[in-house]
């Protein structure tokens, strides 16, 4: 990781990017204060295909509607008032 000022980084901004993009990520400072950090974009789960098709697998079974017509089953008197039926 490398540290450099933000004179230096905002007059090497072009190298600083081809350095993100070879995976190095640079704190930038100011007063001698680290105030930023310039580092390669992490990829995101939705850029991933595995991750996708189990995502649409998932929401699939969250809209089904099972036979009974009711997505948690068939509820009772009991689960509807357990104990305040007194």
């Amino acid at each position: 990781m490398r540290i450099m000022t933000a004179r230096d980084a905002n007059q090497n901004f072009s190298k600083i990017l081809t350095e993100a993009e070879r995976g190095e990520a640079v704190l930038i400072t100011k007063n001698g204060k680290i105030v930023g950090e310039l580092r390669p974009r992490a990829q995101h789960p939705k850029d991933d295909d595995e991750w996708r098709a189990a995502f649409e697998r998932m929401t699939a079974l969250m809209s089904a509607t099972p036979a009974t017509g009711c997505r948690v089953g068939t509820i009772t008197e009991d689960d509807k008032y357990g104990d305040a039926r007194q």
